[in-house]
């Protein structure tokens, strides 16, 4: 009798955990691909760096990001522009820039094969005091923020000029 109460146990325990699982969340894993442009791919002195960011679902099932237009709070932790010059990062004066709590309304879903496109313009680093030279820039996109930062994609980088 005890044998068979701990089947049950174990039984109910293992359909629980499926019943778990099939209610998760759309899966924000391996399922994307990215694509940075310079919105100008020269710029004047003392300005900053415009990009367009799109995000595509290349996968077979829908994939949940943060929505970075509606939240732009959240866009400087989990869509970090990293600039670079000779293959390095710059280093520039960075504002601090803490994302607020957020919830599941911040999210977007990108239906497979669909896209998504970001316009970055505002950056809490001072890119506006990068000297004349070419740089080249890349995305650090942290799509699921309750997996580790490890997780994030890297966009493909995008030149761009800085003239006199």
């Amino acid at each position: 009798m005890k044998r068979r109460s701990l089947f049950v146990a174990v039984a109910i325990c293992i359909s629980f955990l499926r019943v778990t699982v099939s209610n998760a969340q759309p899966s924000a894993t391996n399922g994307l691909g990215l694509s940075l442009q310079a919105i100008d791919p020269v710029i004047k002195a003392g300005s900053s760096p415009r990009f367009s960011l799109t995000v595509t679902n290349v996968s077979d099932h829908v994939c949940r990001v943060l929505d970075f237009e509606r939240r732009a709070d959240l866009r400087d932790t989990y869509c970090n522009l990293v600039v670079l010059r000779d293959g390095k990062p710059v280093d520039v004066l960075r504002a601090i820039s803490d994302p607020g709590p957020f919830s599941d309304s911040d999210y977007l879903l990108i239906l497979p094969g669909h896209a998504k496109t970001f316009m970055l313009a505002r950056f809490p680093d001072q890119f506006e005091a990068l000297s004349p030279g070419v740089y080249e820039a890349y995305v650090d996109f942290w799509h699921y923020p309750y997996e580790s930062h490890s997780s994030a994609y890297k966009s493909p980088r995008a030149r761009f000029t800085v003239k006199k």
